[in-house]
This record gives C-alpha cells, structure tokens and sequence, in this order.
C-alpha cells in the first residue's frame, strides 16, 4: 500500500508539477507560418512536382525572375564507389515573378550537395554542387559550362574506387590541388553564398575552371591574402545579428525582419530533451504589416529562407520565402 501511495504521488507530480518538462505554456500568439495575422496578405505556396522539397531558391539581378533549386528524397546506396552515394534527383525551374514555369532543368541521379547555391555570373546562372559547378544560360536554361569540383574526403573521384581512410585522401589531394595550382593562370578564392565557405577558383590554359576545397581557417587566410577574393551580389539591405540572431532585410519598400525569440520550452529529442523556440516575424509588403511565427519544435526549421542574395521580391509587388521544403510568394 505505501508502494501504491508513493507510486500514485509520483505519477500526479509528472502530469500537473513544476518539474514536468513542458508545463509551461508558450508564450507566443502569432499565427504558424504560412498563416499570418493579417487576411489583406496572400500567402500562396508555389507547386512543385511531386515529391520534390525546395533547397534554396534565387531571385535575379534584374528583380523580373526566380531561379529555384529543388531534390527528392536523399538515397545511401553503394559500398564502394564513392559516386553513387548520397543520390537525388534534382530540379532546376526558372519562374517568372507570379510563379509560372518559364524552363526547367531535370538532373536524375545526381550527387545530393548541402551547400547547393545559386549566383549569377554575367548572363548565366550558376548552380554549385559539391561534385561540380554547372552554368546555364539565364534565358534558355541551356548548359554552357561544366566545371568540375575536388574536395579532400572524397578523392581521387573516379569509378571503382576503393575507399581510402581520410589519410591517405589527404595524401593525394593536396599534392593533386598544389599541381593545379601551379598550372593556374588565373586563381581567386571564391565566396559561396549564404556563408556557404570559401572555395578556390582556379582557370587553365583554354580556359578550363577547376574549383578545389579549402582545408581551414588558416588555409583560407594565406589563399586570400594571396589571390584576392571574389563573391557573387547580394542585397546590401541584409543585417544580421549574430548576438540575437535576429536578422532585418530591406528590399526597397518591403521589410522583412525577426522581431523576438520566444522559448518554447523543451521537447523530447531522444535520448536528451532540447530547447526550443519560436521566432516572431513583421513583413512590411504594399503598406500593410503582416505578423507570424516559426518554431524549431518537431524538428520544423525555425527560420523561413531567404533568396541566396537576400532579396526578397523579384518584381516590387511580391514576396517570397522558403519554409520546410516549400516555397511560398506573398502579396
């Protein structure tokens, strides 16, 4: 009987006392994105094709156009060649500023990337992978380039190959890349978008490109110091503050900015319990306000994305932004 009482004790204690994890209720009012606070702002979600989750998205120079990049389901597969690992099929859509497909690129059976990025150069757009660099024509979406990509924990890339321990693909890679770089006519260090790293960008004879992983901190100082640094356009209205991790993005009339980082208590996250929030949002579109909220509890990313150069309209009329595999414009 004292064992029942004790138990009983207990079991009203984890539902109703101070020490249950997530008895305290959110302090947090706003409506779940893509639902906003107010009716007079539109949020339509951009269809994808079945299957397909958005990855990054990019909106172009002459704020007329989106460039979106998109993949299914990432597959493991493969014992022993390192090419088959990691595959996905990609999707490549060039929009016009109300979401209609104006081309789209199909790349079945490609190497997943996490560091995909989009940027432009001249009149073509480029779209980086890890295991290559692919431009397009910005109007046609017709290839014009391929530049092939050689990072340290995957070389030499070729068929068949045996895996090697981490060693002993240093041991091949930086003499390779120094060999490369000694047949440089032109070499710049390369800044992905999106704090996407550093890379080196090295051209050849015939101009051949080759981009070449940088190991470090230290090697990506000595490389810049070196051969000077090159990075693609973005919005000069992006502020961040990585002290609150609130961020503000002006782009023309429109505002779009982190207000507040509410708690959301701890969740569940086997085996340990996390912390977790819900960042509060005010977009300024067409004079109007609109307010909403995004949280990292059940694993949803806690903030929407942005285009990979920071604007938020391609046509002055719209927003758009990324949410958990989706893209949505905002009017």
């Amino acid at each position: 009987m004292k064992h029942f009482a004790l138990l009983l004790l207990w079991l009203v204690s984890a539902l109703f006392g101070c020490n249950n994890r997530n008895s305290k209720k959110p302090k947090q009012d706003l409506p779940w994105f893509p639902n906003t606070d107010n009716p007079a702002v539109q949020v339509m979600e951009i269809p994808l094709d079945s299957g397909y989750t958005v990855q990054t998205f990019f909106i172009s120079p002459e704020r007329k156009e989106v460039y979106v990049v998109a993949h299914t389901r990432v597959v493991i597969s493969g014992q022993y060649k390192l090419e088959d690992r990691f595959r996905t099929d990609y999707l490549l859509l060039h929009l016009d500023a109300q979401g209609q497909v104006l081309q789209r690129q199909e790349l079945p059976g490609s190497r997943h990337s996490s560091s995909a990025a989009l940027w432009m150069e001249h009149q073509n757009l480029v779209f980086y992978l890890d295991d290559k660099v692919r431009l397009y024509d910005a109007g046609s979406m017709k290839i014009t380039e391929e530049i092939p990509c050689y990072v340290q924990h995957d070389f030499p890339s070729t068929k068949n190959l045996v895996e090697l321990f981490p060693e002993e693909q240093l041991e091949l890679y930086l003499p390779a890349r120094e060999k490369a770089l000694n047949k440089s006519v032109s070499t710049r260090v390369l800044s992905l978008p999106s704090g996407g790293g550093l890379v080196l960008l090295l051209e050849m004879a015939k101009e051949k490109r080759s981009v070449w992983a940088i190991l470090d901190s230290l090697e990506a100082d000595q490389f810049t110091r070196k051969y000077g640094q090159i990075e693609a356009p973005s919005n000069p209205g992006w502020n961040y503050n990585s002290e609150t991790g609130l961020f503000r993005l002006e782009d023309g009339s429109m505002v779009l900015e982190t207000t507040k980082e509410v708690s959301m208590g701890t969740q569940l996250d086997y085996p340990n319990y996390k912390s977790r929030s819900a960042m509060q949002y005010e977009l300024l579109i067409g004079g109007k306000k609109a307010h909403f909220a995004t949280t990292d509890r059940f694993r949803y990313p806690l903030y929407v994305r942005c285009a990979q150069n920071d604007y938020l309209s391609a046509s002055g009329t719209e927003a758009w932004v990324a949410y958990d595999g989706k893209l949505y414009r905002l009017e």
